[in-house]
């Protein structure tokens, strides 16, 4: 049974709220604008802490849960650049073999024209044109407009190429964009676990008598 324990209000010190003793989280270029606002305050509602302890515990907790969020993007954006960069190799060999193949049917009307290698001009592969429509496929593909996305994975097959399985490579990556985060979060669920456990005990000890301390 909890004890009937005396709080303290934060007033007392000359605070709003406990939380004022924390001190002021800077934005981090990469965020969206005022997201972490918006996420601290719901995860302080849920939480409710009700003691100067509870409202520093409830912070680290939130804390961890909006690295881990942020880190879940941070390995997110490693899988498309990833994707990103298979998708375009693979317009670009097409372009080129394109390219080829029509120059070989420019040498053979050539000759058929009496042309011999004096006098061919064969036009040059344009790789900037090609990587440009690589790099426009891959953002189809990935975008948040559905029916775009479906008409890039029609393209992107008709490449020879499977997405699920350009997705798969990209997740079997060793690529420290990708690996640097997966490690972490699995870090930071082990540590959100550890914390939540303390919250949860602090939380079934609280006074009778204690009032959740407003964020």
């Amino acid at each position: 049974m909890p004890q009937d324990l005396p709080t303290t209000s934060p007033t007392a010190f000359g605070l709003d709220s406990f939380a004022d003793l924390l001190p002021a989280r800077d934005p981090i270029l990469g965020e969206d604008p005022g997201s972490f606002g918006t996420f601290h305050a719901a995860m302080m509602a849920a939480l409710g802490p009700a003691t100067p302890y509870e409202c520093v515990i409830a912070e680290n907790l939130v804390a961890i849960e909006w690295e881990l969020a942020q880190h879940r993007r941070m390995r997110d954006a490693g899988l498309r650049d990833i994707i990103r960069k298979a998708i375009s190799k693979a317009v670009v060999r097409q372009k080129d073999a394109e390219h080829d193949a029509a120059l070989d049917e420019a040498w053979e009307r050539h000759e058929e024209a009496g042309g011999d290698e004096d006098d061919w001009e064969p036009t040059q592969f344009d790789r900037d044109a090609a990587e440009a429509d690589g790099e426009d496929l891959a953002a189809r593909a990935m975008s948040r407009d559905p029916g775009k996305q479906a008409r890039a994975y029609e393209e992107v097959s008709a490449l020879g190429m499977d997405p699920v399985e350009i997705m798969g490579e990209a997740y079997r990556s060793h690529d420290r964009s990708v690996t640097h985060h997966d490690g972490k979060l699995r870090e930071l669920e082990g540590r959100r676990r550890e914390v939540k456990r303390d919250f949860d005990a602090l939380q079934r000890a609280r006074p009778v008598e204690a009032t959740v301390i407003e964020p």
